[in-house]
């Protein structure tokens, strides 16, 4: 299902296809250094903007990666919820449906729907942070 790989100096748990990604960055990432993004030919600017880019390369697959284990984390935590809780988060974030409106339907008050939100919405972020 998973690996754990070292990633930055840190051990984390991620599925295949994100372990794959990872791997063939490493070598793009090793490639790049080789050539060292800077070459003697260019001027002083081109060679601070090359090492922006390289900087922000290595920021962007950073913040691909995070978002990946993030994404991960949410989807086996919305797996835990009830049919009742995700029926509920999907009427809202998903259809768009007004709090009123998922209570017209459910024979509740609009406070009510409010509330299981609320609650709903800690239970998520209690579960993402284990």
């Amino acid at each position: 299902m998973g690996k754990t790989i070292l990633y930055q100096e840190v051990e984390i748990d991620v599925s295949d296809e994100v372990a794959t990604f990872l791997e063939q960055d490493r070598k793009r990432m090793q490639a790049q250094e080789r050539s060292d993004c800077r070459h003697l030919s260019k001027s002083s600017f081109e060679q601070l903007e090359a090492t922006k880019t390289c900087a922000t390369d290595a920021d962007y697959v950073f913040n691909l990666v995070s978002k990946s284990l993030r994404l991960e984390k949410l989807q086996t935590a919305m797996e835990t919820l009830s049919t009742d809780e995700q029926n509920l988060i999907d009427l809202y974030y998903v259809q768009r449906l007004s709090m009123s409106d998922i209570g017209a339907q459910s024979g509740v008050s609009k406070m009510a729907v409010s509330k299981r939100l609320n609650k709903l919405l800690l239970k998520l972020g209690r579960l993402m942070e284990t």
